[in-house]
């Protein structure tokens, strides 16, 4: 799902494109000093923060994550698992990475694993990967439950070589997605993506 972001780069990234909503800087939570604060405490714990990475906090169905750059949203109907399921999405790009979280509401009953892994096979399919993906586990930190992040290198719209690091968490009847796309995935990149997330 591609994001139309700060920089217009149609077709470059392995997702399909979604129908863009008009940017709403009040839709978003961006935080206070303590929201801020914790995200520059995780890129001093980190040690690497790029300069062009000016990570910030977003709001996104009862989830706040860390971006870093002003995000675009959307919002579009998509099929998985054999359903119709409303899907949006925060995101944007910045120093060569298209950062995106998106977020589904299941229906009572509906088996959530099957659509993560339907989701999966879709964003593998998307980039032409060949292999199947590394996983890489990150601990539970306070409140952030552990995740698992799905690592695979692929092919762009464009035959160029692309890496991909992606992360699904069940919540109740919400799903939530990251996903992190760059040539190369370096570590001041995914670290505070992945790991700057808390409930609402």
């Amino acid at each position: 799902m591609t994001i139309s972001g700060n920089k217009k780069r149609h077709g470059k990234w392995p997702i399909p494109k979604v129908r863009k909503i008009r940017h709403r800087p009040h839709a978003f939570s961006v935080g206070g000093f303590g929201q801020a604060a914790s995200v520059l405490l995780l890129c001093t714990l980190l040690g690497a923060c790029s300069p062009a990475l000016n990570w910030r906090n977003v709001t996104l169905a009862g989830v706040q994550v860390a971006l870093p750059c002003k995000p675009d949203q959307a919002e579009r109907e998509v099929p998985l698992a054999g359903m119709d399921l409303r899907l949006a999405m925060v995101g944007c790009e910045a120093d060569g990475g298209l950062y995106a979280v998106s977020h589904i509401r299941l229906a009572q009953g509906a088996q959530g694993q099957a659509v993560i892994d339907a989701w999966r096979a879709q964003a593998l399919q998307g980039m032409r990967a060949t292999q199947a993906p590394r996983v890489m586990p990150v601990p539970a930190l306070g409140a952030r439950p552990a995740l698992m992040v799905y690592q695979a290198s692929g092919i762009n719209p464009r035959g160029q070589a692309v890496q991909a690091r992606w992360s699904w968490v069940q919540h109740d009847q919400d799903i939530y997605h990251w996903a992190l796309y760059a040539p190369v995935i370096r570590t001041e990149m995914d670290e505070p993506f992945f790991g700057a997330f808390q409930w609402q």
